[in-house]
């Protein structure tokens, strides 16, 4: 199979990068620097640049792509920041390349996606306030506001949570985006992925090594022993969601790591409601340039 895969240089998606090249698999992954890749995959893959901080970049990383068919879709980088930021492109960072980047890179490409391509966009359990994580959890998912939170009048003060809201809201976007191109492209398997709470990504790299160091000793306390997962866990749930044919027709499903098992679960109500999916697709594509 073609794979094109974002956020396969560290953590469980490094791991599931391996997996795949392992078993064959034509694998392109977009990084910052395609030239100083992981040892474990140089010359296992190819790369080209990708900076999901720019959507001029993330346009450029499709267009040189070329036209040969792609059979998986994996869109599983992610941001979470310690302080406010705006992309490239004026829009709250975490929003921007969580979820933007990834909707733009998916619209680009779904006329190059073989009949019965895979896509897999990585969500998380913060999505859903349900689950009490100490993530502070989404209110909504109006793309307009979340490119802006200085005009959302339910914005979060708090810096830190402010931060934390941005990552939750931009998962569940990442939700709802697998369940709207689902029914907007039928021909395609799509869904996502929630692959618990896995320390040791590099995920929080931006609150500096202390305290990323001290988040993944507290947060498991604070969790579920079934919600916390390992690297090795979690990046071969995400390699079979991509190849296995156990998960070949999928449409919109919400896969979530519960323990050792990989289950399909319900998501959140807010991420089931399907007017608000409909606006979140058409927002992002005005958001991006795109037509809805």
């Amino acid at each position: 199979m073609r794979i094109v895969m974002t956020g396969a240089t560290a953590g469980f998606g490094l791991d599931a990068a391996q997996r795949l090249a392992a078993d064959g698999h034509r694998l392109v992954v977009g990084a910052r620097r395609p030239d100083a890749l992981p040892p474990a995959l140089a010359g296992e893959v190819s790369a080209h640049r990708l900076d999901l901080d720019a959507l001029a970049n993330v346009r450029a990383f499709a267009a040189a792509l070329g036209d040969a068919p792609i059979e998986v879709l994996i869109l599983n980088a992610g941001l979470q920041l310690a302080r406010p930021a705006v992309s490239a492109d004026g829009f709250e960072r975490t929003f921007a390349v969580n979820h933007l980047a990834h909707y733009l890179l998916l619209r680009l490409l779904v006329d190059r996606l073989a009949p019965g391509a895979r896509v897999v966009l990585t969500g998380s359990g913060t999505h859903d306030p349900a689950e009490r994580t100490p993530v502070t959890p989404p209110v909504h998912a109006d793309a307009m506001l979340l490119a802006d939170p200085s005009r959302d009048p339910q914005r979060e003060t708090r810096m830190r949570q402010a931060c934390f809201r941005a990552y939750s809201s931009s998962k569940l976007c990442n939700i709802m985006t697998a369940l709207e191109a689902a029914k907007r492209h039928p021909a395609i398997s799509v869904m996502s992925f929630d692959p618990g709470y896995v320390p040791h990504t590099g995920l929080g790299r931006d609150h500096g090594p202390v305290i990323a160091r001290l988040i993944s000793l507290i947060v498991p306390l604070t969790m579920k022993s079934d919600r916390t997962s390992t690297v090795e866990r979690s990046g071969g749930f995400l390699a079979s969601l991509a190849t296995d044919a156990a998960y070949a027709d999928c449409h919109g499903d919400y896969w979530s790591v519960r323990g050792r098992a990989l289950l399909r679960v319900e998501p959140s109500a807010l991420a089931r409601d399907t007017v608000a999916g409909a606006r979140l697709w058409d927002d992002s594509a005005q958001l991006v340039g795109l037509a809805a």
